[in-house]
């Protein structure tokens, strides 16, 4: 039985219409708001507002509209990715495995390029647990990602850090590791320390660490614009939302609800008029996980205009502060969208070197179950797996 598409047809023409109808809906709003805001009263009303949504700080213009430097001399672009296999509780043998893509672009005079794969293969007793006095988490898919993520993070540092030309090293997705809210604190050291470890190592280095984000689903500027014309209770008072929704006079429309629910992506690109190459100005991330991070890692964002689509760009606050590397963040990241048609090709070269296939996973199971069999140990799979593999009635 397979899935039968016609029966869903109509209803995902009205799925489409009803998407397309919301994000248009209160666009004039939008832009008037964005066009209008006042930036000296949004930071006095972001140091007292109370709030459980994501909001994006700055010191600078809110909507300024920022050019892309020139790239000029030699430079290079050092990306990596990864993807991993899963423990499978109906292996035969107990493991997981991360494969790390590396890529190296150096453009200039001296030109080369650089591809290499990292994998790596987990089942020591203490590589299958978080480690701890009292009990151990076993790394699951949540745990796993995030060991990912800073297997990715040293791997760019490794070959960004001894470079002999201005480099620029990038990650794909998100700085802000986000599934730690919900993890134990020595869940939290286990995976942190070493992330904090290797952004230093970039920061003592001069080398600007960025991770890209296409299609960003994320609303922290939009949320902002919603606090920029608060009036509940009246204004001039602190902007409190939760006690908003829940005192708020039954009838009266909150003045925040007169801008649509659409992403910062659709602000910039349909409201706020950002030209292909341009950024946005620079926005400190309020995550709670951050409070971890210390404040020389706190973790700030801008969107980019790549030419083809809104992208948010993640960076350390030492790179956030620091003109020149900015600068080269921003030229660099621009210069590769171009090669890329909309999308940094040392990005696009990490994730095919990375991606572990179907036939991949199940050479590595066949691997496993041989070298097994040498050693007189027979591989028995469990019946749910068995199903799996082979249908018959």
């Amino acid at each position: 039985m397979t899935l039968d598409l016609s029966r869903i047809a109509d209803q995902l023409n009205r799925m489409v219409a009803t998407q397309r109808g919301d994000g248009l809906a209160g666009l004039a709003e939008l832009r008037e708001t964005y066009a209008t805001v006042d930036t000296a009263d949004l930071r006095g009303r972001l140091a007292e507002a109370k709030t459980s949504w994501l909001l994006a700080r700055t010191d600078g213009d809110f909507r300024a509209h920022i050019p892309a430097p020139a790239v000029d001399g030699d430079f290079a672009v050092v990306a990596s990715d990864g993807s991993f296999i899963l423990p499978d509780r109906h292996s035969p043998a107990r493991f997981y495995l991360i494969n790390i893509g590396k890529v190296l672009l150096r453009y200039g005079d001296e030109p080369r390029a650089e591809f290499a794969t990292e994998p790596h293969l987990y089942y020591q007793e203490d590589e299958l647990y978080v480690p701890h006095t009292v009990r151990r988490i076993p790394v699951n898919g949540t745990v796993l990602g995030l060991k990912r993520a800073t297997e990715e993070l040293r791997a760019v540092a490794e070959q960004a850090t001894d470079l002999p030309c201005p480099a620029l090293a990038l990650q794909d997705g998100t700085l802000i590791l986000w599934a730690l809210e919900s993890q134990p604190d020595f869940v939290v050291e286990w995976v942190l320390d070493p992330f904090l470890e290797t952004l230093a190592r970039l920061r003592d280095a001069g080398v600007p660490v960025a991770a890209y984000i296409s299609a960003p689903g994320s609303t922290d500027v939009v949320n902002t614009l919603r606090v920029s014309i608060c009036d509940y209770p009246e204004r001039g008072l602190p902007v409190n939302c939760d006690h908003c929704r829940s005192q708020i006079p039954h009838g009266r429309v909150p003045a925040c609800d007169r801008l649509p629910d659409v992403t910062d992506r659709f602000l910039f690109e349909q409201a706020a008029g950002l030209a292909p190459g341009e950024r946005t100005q620079v926005f400190a991330s309020t995550s709670k996980i951050l409070e971890q991070y210390g404040p020389d890692f706190h973790i700030h964002f801008f969107y980019l205009h790549t030419g083809t689509e809104i992208a948010r760009v993640e960076i350390p606050r030492w790179v956030a502060e620091d003109v020149d590397l900015l600068d080269r963040t921003h030229a660099i990241l621009v210069d590769q969208c171009q090669r890329g048609r909309g999308y940094p090709p040392a990005l696009q070269e990490a994730h095919e070197l990375a991606a572990i296939r179907a036939e991949e996973r199940r050479a590595v199971e066949v691997l496993i179950e041989q070298a097994l069999a040498e050693h007189g140990i027979v591989a028995l799979s469990t019946g749910k797996d068995g199903s799996k593999r082979g249908r018959f009635v």
